[in-house]
């Protein structure tokens, strides 16, 4: 029993001094925080500032390039047309034989604006650049005996360009002016330009051109009439002319003007208007040859074999209108109305 005790004794003994030592709160390691470094805010001040620094610079540099300008079909005609006169003086510093480079010069397309929109019942076929060739020589000999003349050709190339300069600056000053859409300041340079050199041709067509597009009719007539009456064989003035009269049916004015241009002008443009104006007077047989001359030119022009229909079946020739009927109709390009016209008259003579 004595052992047991002291068994028992020593088992209290250890229990009492685990006891104890489980009794004893263990000890907590705890986790500081460093302390946070003040300069962390300084630093991301400093990189929203070079953020905002760039965006700034990037929009900066966004205004500063440069726009494409808004332009009008004319406006860029107009420039066009500066350009090509530019080139083309300077073949007159090239002693007797320049005068060949400078063909080109009149060759200049009209202005779209020369073809009106509210055109005689019969329309008119897109122009094509024969007029100008036609046209070109014409223009170039005006200028020549003016400066024939001089004793000595450096005198002589010297004064001719003093002479042409005010006008063709004020040409292109004006076609700058219509690209910024300044448009009354640059019918000012235009008149401007025509006082210097009335016989310069860009610069009368963009002027009629920008009085067709105000509508201001009264004011282009005299601009074209003044043209002519200084060189009547004109085709494009002559034809602007033609439909400004043929627009408020005064035919036989028309007809005036583009004889005296010449009827034998190859242009199918010229050739159509003057078909459709013969066709109006009831002078049929010479609308027809018009006409013929006109489709050559243009086969393609459903509206010139339309016209060339009507005179013919006015002159009782059936079956040629019927094939001009079809011509029409196999062209295209025509409006509503002319076709359902040459359709019908088509079915009335098969």
């Amino acid at each position: 029993m004595s052992v047991i005790n002291k068994m028992l004794q020593e088992l209290d003994r250890r229990n009492a001094m685990a006891g104890a030592e489980a009794a004893t709160p263990p000890q907590q390691v705890k986790v500081v925080n460093p302390a946070r470094d003040h300069h962390e805010w300084f630093w991301r001040v400093i990189a929203l500032l070079v953020l905002a620094a760039v965006a700034w610079v990037g929009w900066v540099a966004y205004q500063l390039q440069p726009r494409a300008p808004l332009v009008s079909d004319k406006a860029l005609h107009a420039q066009a047309q500066a350009r090509k006169a530019a080139v083309a003086a300077v073949p007159p510093a090239a002693a007797r034989p320049a005068p060949p480079p400078e063909k080109p010069k009149p060759a200049a397309e009209p202005p779209e604006m020369f073809k009106l929109a509210r055109e005689i019942e019969t329309p008119i076929v897109e122009r094509k650049p024969q007029p100008a060739k036609a046209e070109a020589p014409k223009k170039v000999e005006a200028p020549k005996p003016v400066a024939a003349p001089a004793v000595k050709p450096s005198v002589d190339k010297r004064d001719r360009g003093k002479a042409s300069e005010p006008a063709e600056v004020q040409f292109r000053r004006a076609a700058v002016l219509l690209n910024q859409g300044r448009v009354s300041e640059a019918e000012e340079q235009l008149v401007g330009a025509l006082k210097a050199d009335p016989a310069h041709q860009a610069a009368r067509q963009a002027y009629v051109a920008l009085l067709l597009e105000q509508r201001r009719m009264d004011a282009a007539e005299r601009v074209l009439r003044e043209a002519l009456e200084t060189n009547p064989t004109q085709p494009t003035f002559a034809l602007a002319l033609a439909r400004l009269y043929a627009e408020r049916r005064d035919y036989p004015a028309a007809l005036d003007v583009l004889d005296h241009a010449g009827s034998a002008t190859p242009s199918a443009d010229f050739q159509a208007l003057r078909g459709a104006v013969l066709q109006r007077l009831g002078r049929h047989a010479e609308a027809v040859d018009a006409y013929r001359r006109a489709a050559g030119s243009a086969p393609q022009s459903g509206s010139t074999w339309a016209g060339l229909a009507i005179s013919l079946e006015a002159l009782g020739r059936r079956s040629e209108a019927s094939e001009a009927y079809r011509h029409a109709l196999g062209a295209g390009a025509l409006n509503k109305d002319v076709r359902e016209y040459a359709e019908m008259r088509l079915k009335a003579l098969e």
